[in-house]
């Protein structure tokens, strides 16, 4: 695990301006291992000693939902809003595989109406970025239906240009949908197969992502500029991807 001084060292090497941070979901913090309160808390902390490197997204577990009927807490919500609206993280971190959920659940949940009434008092948009690369409950047509529920909500499909990516020729099921897009983290795929991604969802729909958390070798940002280069020759197509759509996304553009 990367802690804030050594990923910004990290970025000053490579000449990376911005990073968008979050706590492993795989990690743990005390006293209880899927809360993810304290490493939310130092996410937040990070964000404030480089508000100008750092951009924070909370990790939520949305199994904690609790149960209306014996007045249990739903302590998913509660955390995103402590989070998004007290700590100022500008996103959610959701990982069904780690916490054992489908997209499906998703749609219509607290959570997610949660994050859209957030974005209208606090006037900025707040993506939620889920794990989507091995998942058979976390599909381009879940995600797709995720997207018709919540129009208004940014949500970013982790890995989506992966090469562990099960469902290439499914992905054009979000193509139509302009609230999703796609990060890149973790890919280590040829050119063609990141070529046909972008052909079919749009470059507009593609982030630049690397996972940097458990692959923290000093080149790993050399090495993804060099494979974009390789895919992606045009300079302004390579700007989108690797600035571009995420300020635009995050409304900092």
């Amino acid at each position: 695990m990367l802690f804030a001084e050594e990923l910004v060292s990290m970025m000053d090497e490579s000449g990376v301006e911005k990073a968008v941070v979050f706590a492993c979901p795989s990690a743990w913090s005390l006293p209880d291992p899927d809360n993810y309160y304290n490493t939310n808390d130092y996410i937040a902390d990070a964000q404030k000693k480089y508000p100008d490197r750092l951009i924070g997204f909370a990790c939520i577990n949305p199994q904690h939902a609790g149960d209306q009927s014996t007045k249990m807490p739903n302590l998913a919500v509660r955390e995103a809003r402590r989070c998004l609206a007290d700590l100022g993280l500008r996103g959610l971190k959701l990982h069904p595989e780690v916490h054992c959920f489908t997209v499906n659940s998703l749609i219509g949940s607290e959570l997610m109406e949660t994050v859209a009434e957030l974005q209208q008092q606090t006037g900025r948009t707040i993506p939620v970025l889920c794990h989507g690369m091995t998942t058979m409950g976390a599909m381009p047509e879940h995600f797709a239906a995720l997207a018709a529920r919540h129009p208004a909500v940014p949500i970013i499909i982790a890995h989506g240009g992966g090469f562990q990516n099960l469902y290439f020729t499914s992905i054009a099921a979000i193509a139509k949908h302009e609230n999703v897009c796609v990060d890149l983290a973790m890919t280590t795929v040829d050119d063609c197969h990141l070529l046909g991604v972008a052909k079919v969802i749009g470059v507009e729909k593609v982030l630049f992502g690397t996972d940097h958390f458990v692959r923290s070798q000093k080149n790993l940002y050399r090495n993804f500029f060099f494979m974009l280069e390789g895919a992606f020759p045009n300079p302004e197509d390579r700007q989108k991807i690797l600035s571009g759509n995420a300020m635009r996304l995050l409304g900092l553009s």
